[in-house]
């Protein structure tokens, strides 16, 4: 194992580390609580789901974009099944976030 790079060999990464640490370091300084912050962004994401799985499965059925590879039948059919089941968390999970407290007693 050698030396470590120095880090103008990757400015661009130095620099996103660097302001990671940053952004990290003002959170902490507020207060809040970093698992209630994690609980609510996983909440949040799970909300944006649907919103992202809509497209690809739209772009995977569409012919035009995969000519002859094109999914159909079977794959779309539990394509839809996966997105019901995704629609339905989603619209859950933020009543179900105040209806338990986020898991609070």
């Amino acid at each position: 194992m050698g030396p470590l790079p120095h880090p103008r060999g990757a400015p661009r990464f130095a620099l996103t580390w660097l302001v990671l640490l940053v952004l990290a370091l003002a959170i902490v300084m507020t207060g809040v609580d970093p698992v209630v912050l994690t609980e609510y962004s996983v909440i949040l994401s799970v909300v944006a789901l649907p919103l992202t799985y809509v497209p690809i499965l739209l772009v995977a059925n569409d012919p035009r974009t995969w000519a002859a590879t094109a999914t159909g039948g079977s794959p779309t059919l539990l394509g839809l099944v996966y997105l019901v089941v995704i629609m339905v968390v989603a619209l859950s999970a933020v009543p179900l976030m105040i209806l338990t407290n986020l898991g609070q007693s």
